[in-house]
């Protein structure tokens, strides 16, 4: 992916009701491998916080996103991923490196932006994504097998 992004993310993004409550919604079309936006928000390191709202950062760390990127779904067949560059060094203040939010294949104008949770499975829920690769929970691939 490239690490070059000028357009603002207000001008990319949308926060709308879907759905599953609120999700963030492409106002402009994204190209496969493309970057769609740091994710802002606060670097905690106590489980206290509901996992349904807090992305794993490593080293034992989380992070609370601040909208838009608060309101991504999951999708058993996201279109976006989580990543971090790997030449870019922790950031000195959090101890972890920025996370950011990709496309993993083309998406439209309009198109809701997914990711999977992959949540373990001992905080697995129904799932109503409605992708046709529906794994019936969200859960990671890897323990679909543990949930009933």
């Amino acid at each position: 992916m490239s690490k070059k992004n000028p357009r603002k993310l207000q001008d990319k993004l949308k926060v709308k009701s879907s759905e599953h409550g609120y999700g963030l919604f492409a106002k402009t079309d994204f190209a496969k491998d493309s970057v769609i936006g740091r994710i802002k928000g606060k670097v905690v390191s106590d489980e206290k916080h509901d996992p349904r709202y807090v992305m794993e950062m490593g080293n034992d760390k989380l992070l609370v996103p601040k909208a838009p990127f608060r309101y991504l779904n999951h999708s058993c067949r996201p279109n976006c991923e989580l990543f971090d560059w790997e030449d870019e060094p922790p950031n000195p203040k959090t101890g972890v490196k920025d996370l950011y939010l990709g496309a993993i294949r083309k998406i439209k104008s309009g198109a809701e932006l997914t990711i999977d949770y992959s949540w373990p499975a001992s905080f697995a829920i129904p799932c109503h994504c409605g992708s046709k690769k529906c794994r019936g929970f969200i859960v990671s691939e890897e323990e679909r097998h543990l949930v009933a």
